[in-house]
């Protein structure tokens, strides 16, 4: 009886080289799409994205206390503690909130005390701010027009975070590679099929290849698309090729 023997099998470094060297030969570039911010994740840039606006959009409080214009402080010492009248000179504040108009600093909480004389009350401090004091300054994490990041990466959850930031809610991206496989054997049946009698007897073994690469294929990037199951026949297999091409289109 004749014996069927593998092909000369090659190193895989050789192997891998002839591999890219087919592609290379047929390769057209990936296409591009947008896709919204939503539905980014681990799809990679084709293109830089900028921002559309500023981070922070205002200059903002970086503590909790009294937003005030730090030239007004400047003459506040422990052995002269001053005063500063709330809703006027001093105004009380959150982290995160915007700097009224007229302000440059924020003292914190934990440095201000309070006094009530008749109807109006004071801030008192010991100790001067200096401009921009607790503030988080408009554009601080990133200014409108600036690149956020650069085409190639392959976004992941802080990358969101930052194009969110910036005002991008949708991102240029290259299209996922489609990978068409085509399991083969005249021995083996999809999983659906196999019934557990035959597989007992050893009539046929489940076809589950496919759903390892098709895994890995996603793993990496690719979007993969399986085809029937072809026996193990020259014409069949060729005419399966054919259509996984057709499949891919």
């Amino acid at each position: 009886m004749k014996r069927n023997t593998y092909l000369t099998l090659l190193p895989p470094d050789e192997a891998r080289n002839l591999w890219f060297s087919r592609l290379d030969a047929h390769a057209h570039g990936l296409a591009e799409e947008t896709v919204p911010l939503t539905q980014a994740l681990h799809r990679v840039l084709s293109r830089p994205v900028a921002a559309r606006r500023s981070s922070p959009a205002f200059h903002g409080a970086a503590m909790d206390g009294i937003a005030v214009n730090a030239e007004d402080t400047f003459a506040a010492s422990p052995r002269n503690p001053l005063r500063l009248e709330l809703g006027k000179a001093a105004h009380w504040i959150n982290t995160g909130h915007p700097l009224p108009d007229g302000c440059n600093a924020v003292i914190m909480v934990e440095n201000v005390n309070t006094e009530t004389v008749g109807d109006i009350q004071w801030a008192v401090i010991e100790k001067a701010a200096f401009p921009w004091q607790h503030v988080r300054k408009m554009g601080e994490d990133m200014v409108a027009t600036e690149i956020i990041l650069p085409p190639g990466v392959c976004i992941g959850p802080y990358d969101l975070g930052a194009l969110a930031a910036g005002g991008v809610l949708e991102v240029p991206v290259f299209a996922r590679p489609r990978v068409a496989i085509v399991p083969s054997g005249s021995e083996i049946v999809p999983l659906s099929e196999a019934r557990e009698e035959d597989l007992r007897a050893g009539r046929v073994l489940p076809e589950f290849n496919s759903l390892i690469f098709s895994a890995m294929i996603t793993e990496a990037g690719g979007h993969p698309v399986t085809l029937p199951v072809v026996p193990d026949e020259p014409e069949a297999i060729a005419a399966a090729v054919m259509a996984a091409l057709g499949a891919l289109n």
